[in-house]
This record gives structure tokens, sequence and C-alpha cells, in this order.
């Protein structure tokens, strides 16, 4: 019986891959029928197993207050799906009634009439895959829309009624300027989003776009670089009336922030369905299978899809605690650290402190220890240090 405050479905189909993505996907749309079938038999399998699925009176109140649609590109379902999907999950789960409730969509695969019917289904809150407003850049990428197709979806989902519009970007391709990076960033605010998420480029393995680099396609953006597209973000962005509160996203103050993906940060307990989909319960983590072909197999069966799951050792769930804070704004709370682990955070991590702080990497204030800017640009090795100290 866990206390389940958030839900991520995985809708894994695409027209196609693009070239930089190592999330599982399928281009084999003729199976969408069977998946939708299969994802509501999972829906009502879990259910049972979740405090959240108790009787909606007498009890306590609505546990559920995010649902995410992720991809995959979730939009190529139909408004009617998304609309079954998401009523399954409010007749399994209490959801709350002002739950943040999320669907990714790509440019041209929506129209008006779907954005309209979509926000009828309950959907309060939109992430658009734009990626960049530059053409060569998509192409690059190896986006199917145009730099115009992006620009006419935002405007068709302001139209339809969303005002919460969160805009994802992506940085650091082989030859990008900072003026060219400017240029996007200032095309992104010139649509007046609630919320903008910056990713760095990050080149997977077994990617076609790492393959690529492999063959000698092109020459990657150095770390430096990188490293000053990251600090040019944030203080482009905080300029212009967004607050950093995490290590790629950045909001119209703390009420756009992404309360789905906080949840994670937080470390708190949610649930994922689909192929690949991930859940944690507070001490067990688990995955389903990245094969839509077992998936359904599995569901069928009435068997759960679940590929392993681990038990997190206190050094791990330290680690995870001190990572996933260090991305955030806010960064570590000492006391909470202290209730967690029954350890004081200065005293069991001194000497590396020490260091970070001499660095002028990051600050210790009202009983919070939080890296700044600078210190941001090195998270991963921070974060290194740290593990290396726990595992």
């Amino acid at each position: 019986m866990c206390n389940f405050t958030s839900i991520y479905i995985h809708i894994p189909f695409c027209l196609r891959k693009c070239a930089y993505c190592d999330f599982y996907s399928e281009t084999r749309l003729a199976l969408i029928p069977d998946f939708l079938k299969a994802l509501e038999q999972e829906i009502g399998l879990r259910a049972p197993l979740c405090s959240s699925s108790a009787p909606p009176s007498p009890g306590p109140a609505p546990v559920i207050d995010t649902v995410y649609l992720g991809g995959g590109t979730p939009s190529l379902q139909s408004v009617g799906q998304i609309g079954q999907v998401l009523q399954t999950v409010r007749d399994k789960f209490r959801v709350s009634p002002d739950a943040e409730i999320t669907v990714e969509i790509n440019p041209g695969t929506v129209d008006s009439d779907y954005l309209t019917g979509l926000k009828g289904t309950g959907v309060n809150r939109l992430s658009i895959g734009v990626q960049s407003f530059d053409d060569a850049k998509l192409a690059f990428l190896g986006r199917i829309h145009t730099a115009k197709e992006a620009e006419k979806t935002i405007g068709r989902a302001e139209t339809a009624g969303f005002k919460n519009i969160s805009l994802d970007l992506i940085y650091g391709v082989p030859g990008e300027t900072r003026a060219a990076w400017i240029r996007d960033m200032k095309k992104a605010l010139d649509r007046n989003p609630s919320h903008i998420s910056a990713y760095m480029l990050t080149l997977e393995p077994g990617t076609p776009l790492a393959d690529r680099m492999k063959q000698g396609g092109f020459i990657p953006a150095g770390s430096e670089m990188m490293s000053l597209l990251f600090k040019m973000t944030s203080q482009y962005l905080t300029q212009n009336g967004f607050e950093h509160y995490e290590i790629s996203n950045f909001s119209r103050g703390r009420v756009n922030r992404s309360r789905h993906n906080s949840r994670y940060w937080d470390l708190s307990p949610y649930l994922g369905f689909g192929p690949g989909a991930h859940s944690y319960d507070g001490a067990v983590r688990s995955w389903n299978y990245k094969n839509i072909q077992r998936y359904i197999a599995d569901l069928s069966a009435c068997r759960l899809p679940v590929e392993d799951r681990e038990t997190l050792t206190p050094e791990q769930k330290m680690a995870e605690f001190i990572m996933l804070r260090l991305r955030t704004l806010e960064g570590i709370d000492l006391g909470e650290f202290r209730d967690w682990f029954h350890l004081p955070f200065t005293k069991r991590f001194e000497t590396l402190l020490s260091r970070i702080l001499g660095q002028d990497l990051g600050n210790i204030e009202d009983g919070r220890f939080f890296l700044n800017l600078e210190g941001r640009t090195f998270l991963n090795g921070i974060v290194e240090a740290f593990s290396a100290e726990i595992l």
C-alpha cells in the first residue's frame, strides 16, 4: 500500500524516431489499438495494489495530483483515445479535482480541433516539443516539423484555452553560436510560455546522432561551449522573468513549475504505465519491458509486464537524494536530510563541502546547501564526488 501522488503514462508511438532520442518508441502505429487495451488492463491490475484506489468516501483526500502522458508522441492518439485513458485513470484512482494533467504534443501532429478537444478531456497543461525555431537545426535533430508549424501549434494551443504551456528547447548542436541560441530563446519568449525546458544536446550511445558522430559526420560542441551556453541560458531567461528552478527547467514563478517533474526531484512515490515506464513506491523501483509486443502479450495474459525491480539501499537513497536535490534551485534542506538519513549533512561531507564552498561553487544559507550557477555547470562532477563518498 503506497501513497502515490503521481502517474506517468508512456505512449511510445512516433511517426519517426528523432536522431538524438534514446527513449523507447515505436513507429508501428497499427499496434495502437492493442496497446491501448493493454494499457487499460495494466492500470486496472495495478490499482488494487495502491492505497489511492481505496473507496472515495469516507477516507483521505484525493492523492493523485499529477498525471503526465509522455512519449513517444502522445498526440498521435486521437482525442477520444486520450480521453479514454484519462477516464480509466479517474475510474481506478482518486484524482484530485485540481490535478495537473499534462500531455506532450509535437508540432505537425495536431490542429485546432484536436487541441480544443484535448482541452475538453481535462488536460490543463501542454508540453510542446518545439526544440528549435530554426529549420536547419530542426533538420539536424531529425524533427518532423518546421519552425512555422511550431509557431502555429503554440498559437492554436492558446486559442484553445491552454494557459499553462511549456516549450521544450535544445541547445548545443554542432556549430551553434551564442547569437543563434539567443535568437531561439527570444522566439520562444515571444510566444509567452509559462514554462521552458532547455536541454543540452546529449549524444546518447546507440542513437543515430551518436552513430553519425562516430563515423565522422560532425564534431560535437566542446565542454567549454556547452558550459557557456548553459550559463547564457540561465542568465537570459532569468533576466526575462523566469525562475531557474531546476537544472534544465525555467518557470514564470513557482506556480508554473512542473508539478509532475517536481515529484521526481522530491523522491515522491509515482506509478508508471506503458512499455519502459518506471514506478517507485518509496523503497522499490520497478520498470516495464521496453518491448511493446511483450507488454501487450503479458497484459493479455493478466500479467504485469515488469522486467525487473530493485530495492534501494540506504546508500543508494542518499546518493539519489543528493543528486536530485542539487539539480534544484533550493538544493538540500539540511533538516530534511537529517530526518531522512539520521546524519548531519555538514559533518558527513565536511571535507567535500569545504572544497565546494572554497571554490565558490555553492552556499549554505537558511538551513540549505545549494549550488550557485557556476557550481551547477559542474553538477555531474560534484554529484560523482558525493556518490564516491557514499557508495
